[in-house]
């Protein structure tokens, strides 16, 4: 494709990209590093799965401000897809001929599947897997609308789809690369119509100024979006922020005018380099967003909010 290759041997440790400054994290962020995943061991999960599986990609090619992907990998938080999906698969295919009862399985839990499957097709190739198995779902949330490629295939109801969302403007100032709210809402409704099983995933909840104006309106529009069926049947999923101070480091360099998303004032530490939101402000904004919800969505669940 014309695209420079350079070879490494380590995707985990590249120093031709750990000692660049974190003012180049925006230019890292376009890199796409090739990789054999060797952790394949699924971990015990109690929200959005059963079972979380250490699956084909980790980190993204978007600029969340909040990613909690830059706690883990810093600025080298760019997009890793492995090779080796074979073998990831194996693994979860023996840990379903143990299971006694239907169990679902979180494969999305360290990238965007959707914007990895624009280069690796990996999403498309796990779908057809899982609607072949018996006692397995996979579930994965995402951020982008381009879901065209998942419409066609015969997924047998084997797969659950998480639409994240944030109010537009949170979306616009905040999680920069990802798709508008409008047409993840119309993504929503196509993977619906095409017989998926499909969740919100109201993530993470940012206390900007201005929050219940930001969020009431998140609400509304997608009620009057959403196929009217879909919402019947709709779930949800609510995730707090927390925000790590790495987070800080690096975009105080790479992206100096981005918002400020750590408010101390309402905010406290969360175990090492992260702050959450302190409980008075977690518990007013958690009985805010459940009113909502409500009102909005009065045949939906909440499955869990964190």
């Amino acid at each position: 494709m014309g695209k420079p290759i350079t070879v490494v041997e380590n995707h985990n440790k590249i120093d031709e990209l750990r000692g660049l400054p974190d003012r180049e994290f925006i230019r890292m962020k376009r890199y796409l590093i090739i990789g054999i995943r060797k952790s394949l061991r699924p971990i015990k999960n109690e929200r959005s799965a059963d079972w979380i599986v250490p699956f084909t990609s980790s980190g993204c090619s978007a600029y969340c401000l909040y990613c909690y992907l830059n706690c883990t990998f810093f600025k080298n938080s760019y997009l890793r897809v492995f090779v080796n999906r074979d073998d990831i698969w194996k693994a979860i295919l023996r840990k379903h001929d143990r299971l006694e009862r239907e169990t679902v399985f979180e494969i999305g839990s360290n990238s965007d599947l959707v914007l990895e499957d624009s280069v690796t097709g990996s999403l498309q190739w796990a779908i057809n897997r899982f609607a072949l198995l018996k006692k397995a779902r996979a579930t994965f949330a995402t951020k982008f609308a381009g879901i065209e490629p998942l419409l066609e295939l015969d997924h047998r109801g084997r797969t659950q789809v998480r639409i994240s969302v944030n109010p537009q403007e949170i979306i616009k100032k905040v999680e920069i690369g990802t798709s508008p709210l409008a047409a993840r809402i119309t993504a929503a409704n196509k993977l619906f119509e095409h017989g998926y099983r499909v969740g919100v995933n109201v993530a993470p909840v940012v206390l900007l100024e201005g929050w219940q104006d930001l969020y009431t309106s998140m609400f509304k529009t997608l009620a009057g979006g959403l196929n009217p069926e879909l919402k019947r049947q709709l779930f949800f999923e609510v995730i707090f922020m927390t925000y790590g101070l790495a987070n800080e480091q690096i975009l105080s360099e790479a992206m100096p005018n981005a918002v400020n998303l750590l408010d101390r004032s309402i905010m406290r530490p969360k175990g090492r380099g992260k702050y959450c939101y302190r409980p008075e402000a977690r518990l007013d904004a958690e009985s805010f967003i459940i009113t909502e919800i409500n009102q909005w969505f009065p045949g939906a669940t909440i499955s869990y909010i964190c």
